[in-house]
């Protein structure tokens, strides 16, 4: 498990770092994270179909695959993708925001829909009763099972709603 872990380090602090095949693979198989474990499996993909003949289809098991490090300079605006991050891998997703509303209206089934000023859009599931006017300040909390309340701190009523755009 050291040595595994050593590996892992050596090859995250490289650009590309060369190992041989099945050290590659296991290295992709202990990766937590699934885009990352993807993108790691498609780089043995692409190394090992460039490195095979045309003739020879077989891979060799001592053949050296370029494993590219991750990619750690990334910048992240955790406010940009709240309320869909379930679609995307991201373990710094804050649990709660709070946002200026710009516009309030309704749906033709009377639900609420919310514009905030950074552009986001928020419909509430159901059609309970909350007062909410354009100017205010609220959040919207993470609630189980990637839910979200839309909330204020002046009361203590939330509502479930779900993110539009």
């Amino acid at each position: 498990m050291k040595l595994m872990l050593a590996a892992l380090v050596a090859v995250t602090s490289l650009p590309v770092a060369a190992i041989p095949l099945d050290q590659a693979l296991e290295l992709c198989r202990a990766e937590q994270n699934a885009l990352r474990r993807l993108t790691c499996y498609d780089a043995i993909s692409a190394v090992t179909a460039s490195a095979t003949s045309p003739g020879n289809t077989a891979v060799s098991p001592v053949t050296t695959v370029a494993v590219p490090a991750a990619n750690t300079t990334v910048q992240k605006q955790p406010e940009a993708d709240f309320g869909i991050e379930h679609r995307k891998v991201d373990e710094d997703a804050p649990d709660k925001i709070y946002l200026s509303v710009k516009e309030v209206r309704y749906s033709p089934l009377k639900e609420l829909i919310v514009e905030f000023d950074n552009g986001q859009i928020w419909r509430q599931n159901g059609t309970d009763y909350y007062k909410i006017a354009a100017g205010e300040q609220h959040y919207i909390k993470r609630g189980v099972l990637s839910s979200f309340f839309l909330g204020s701190d002046k009361n203590n009523r939330t509502i479930r709603v779900r993110r539009e755009q």
